[in-house]
């Protein structure tokens, strides 16, 4: 696990998706990992196309490789989710050592036919042992073109996205990691000095009604803290910030934030805080982190902060929402545009400690 006082990242924040300049087929296949966030194994990867060029990337959707007795169930849902992003076209390409094998070419079939017969032209459909230089590639079209991939580093299409702070981590596990819970005493100690601050605070009531000035200084403070390079996450610190983000006017002043010119600083305070809180607060900033990664275009992230929130905190309503936002494939700008509306705000300061459905 990283410590969690790391200088935030310098890497610029898109407002979207990495732009990917792609000249060949091995170079798409080699940008995979940056529009995904992590490679790709044994898996099936969509990415819808459109815009005046009919080529520009939008939505990219990835899943494990089926058991041919689940092909045809996997195939209608991922052709489903695709055709939120309303594309014209879609490029297809299968991950693993057995892509150029009978079973991958019946799955490949039969998202072909689900899409196309949706008006769909799928005018790309390739087949790669994996993401890396040198692997084998090749096309399931006639043509039967194919060899090695190229060295990423050597792309257009990485260097920019690349540029644009994307990074290819090793595998998905590899993005767990990112929300790691930290050690079981640490998190103990926090989860017994938090309950000691609900006491304190409740005094008879159910509710804890957080000082929302005070929580949104508490937010900004450990903000500046993140963006210079000091961040230093104590007891204290990690417990401060719990109760200030339990109160659904900070967390969502927090949420503009990410949105904002602290927004790689931002980014780094939720991730660090989704591992250092104990549960149930924990899912506070796993959805601030989504939010953060979903305003990039990363949904692989956004996805697994939000695993992270939904175990921290199961029923956390600003968790259930913005899972509904990323299994529809908001594009970066809706959502900040709903950010700048104020959308999200309320008026309840409710407390997973005290039985209450958080926002």
């Amino acid at each position: 696990m990283a410590s969690p006082d790391r200088p935030a990242p310098r890497h610029p924040v898109a407002a979207g998706p990495p732009v990917v300049l792609v000249r060949d087929p091995g170079e798409f296949v080699v940008a995979l990992p940056y529009l995904l966030g992590f490679h790709p194994r044994e898996s099936l990867v969509l990415v819808a196309t459109g815009g005046d060029s009919g080529r520009r990337l939008g939505l990219t959707v990835r899943v494990d490789l089926p058991p041919p007795e689940h092909q045809a169930a996997v195939a209608d849902s991922v052709v489903g989710k695709l055709l939120l992003d309303t594309p014209t076209g879609a490029a297809l390409v299968v991950v693993g050592s057995g892509g150029a094998g009978p079973a991958a070419r019946e799955l490949v079939d039969q998202v072909v036919h689900g899409l196309e017969h949706r008006g769909v032209d799928v005018h790309t459909a390739l087949w790669a042992e994996s993401t890396t230089a040198g692997a084998r590639w090749g096309c399931y079209d006639p043509c039967g073109c194919g060899g090695p991939l190229p060295d990423p580093a050597t792309t257009v299409a990485v260097a920019n996205a690349v540029a644009l702070g994307s990074v290819a981590r090793a595998d998905r596990t590899d993005l767990e990691r990112h929300v790691t819970p930290a050690a079981d005493g640490r998190l103990r100690r926090r989860d017994v000095m938090l309950t000691q601050a609900y006491d304190r605070a409740v005094a008879g009531d159910d509710v804890v009604q957080a000082d929302i000035t005070a929580g949104v200084v508490v937010v900004d403070a450990a903000l500046g803290d993140a963006a210079a390079g000091r961040l230093v996450l104590d007891d204290e610190r990690v417990v401060a910030l719990a109760v200030a983000l339990v109160a659904p006017p900070v967390r969502d002043v927090a949420m503009l934030r990410s949105a904002g010119p602290l927004a790689a600083a931002a980014e780094h305070l939720w991730a660090a805080l989704a591992r250092e809180m104990p549960d149930p607060e924990a899912a506070e900033p796993a959805a601030l982190l989504a939010v953060s990664a979903l305003l990039r275009g990363d949904g692989a992230l956004a996805n697994v902060a939000l695993d992270r929130a939904e175990r921290a905190w199961p029923g956390h309503r600003l968790t259930g929402l913005l899972r509904q936002v990323t299994d529809a494939g908001i594009r970066p700008g809706e959502l900040r545009r709903c950010l700048g509306h104020g959308h999200g705000a309320a008026d309840a300061v409710p407390s997973a400690r005290s039985g209450a459905d958080g926002w």
